[in-house]
């Protein structure tokens, strides 16, 4: 007996459709290859701000609790910010995910590095975040300041630690602690050759952040706001997704 014409297309149309493809269910969620991260450094790594919102300053008047004119705001720091963007977009991971800021506000390279064998014991840190050098630089210089976060890096690689190195941030002249502009374009150039020598990663925060400087840089002209902060989280975010995302 010959079938409907009609039931016959519709039979047709259906397989196509389908394609003869077998369900391949959800996408897997994505995740990382290191969840222990240690945030070494200063104090901008510590998360200290001139202006913290909801108060108000003109640049010179110092903030309760401070005596240089500054106050950190652990909450604002980009180590807690980028916490937060690593449990959103790796949620499987959640809560796996550590973030130790071991940031010391004023701390030189020369005392951070009598620091930073302990901080990796303690943190047990599988990924570094080390950002060292602005402090005292003039007195250091680029060449000596590298070196010294060239033997923190082999230190982190001795433990198994995958290490990101931060450059430093833009600074604007003219204002109470900003560092020289040239200095740091040294400095910077220094870490990045030696990132490249010692095979970690480098991850450039003054070139992403310049364009937005007058936005990101706070009025002292050295330590970002709170949304230079979350700057400084966004790119560190993304080199961590680029080298220890699974694929």
């Amino acid at each position: 007996m010959k079938l409907p014409l009609l039931w016959v297309a519709c039979c047709c149309a259906a397989l196509a459709g389908c394609g003869g493809s077998t369900p391949t269910g959800p996408s897997k969620s994505p995740t990382l290859s290191r969840t222990r991260f240690l945030a070494f450094g200063d104090s901008i790594t510590a998360g200290e701000v001139t202006s913290p919102l909801g108060l108000v300053t003109d640049g010179r008047a110092r903030l309760p609790g401070s005596s240089r004119g500054l106050i950190v705001v652990p909450a604002a720091s980009y180590p807690s910010q980028l916490l937060s963007l690593l449990q959103v977009n790796y949620s499987m991971q959640a809560s796996a995910l550590v973030m130790s800021n071991l940031g010391v506000p004023g701390e030189s390279v020369l005392e951070g590095e009598v620091r930073f064998p302990g901080a990796m014991v303690v943190s047990q840190a599988d990924a570094v975040l080390l950002m060292e050098g602005v402090v005292g630089l003039p007195i250091a210089g680029p060449d000596q300041s590298t070196d010294v976060v060239r033997r923190m890096v082999q230190v982190a690689k001795v433990h198994g630690a995958r290490v990101f190195v931060g450059s430093m941030v833009p600074a604007i002249e003219g204002r109470p602690r900003s560092p020289s502009p040239a200095a740091l374009v040294a400095y910077n150039l220094k870490l990045q050759q030696m990132a490249r020598e010692e095979g970690v990663q480098f991850v450039d925060l003054y070139n992403a952040l310049l364009a937005e400087a007058n936005t990101v840089i706070g009025v002292d002209g050295l330590h970002p706001t709170e949304v230079g902060y979350k700057r400084i989280a966004d790119v560190f975010f993304v080199a961590i997704q680029a080298n220890l995302e699974v694929k």
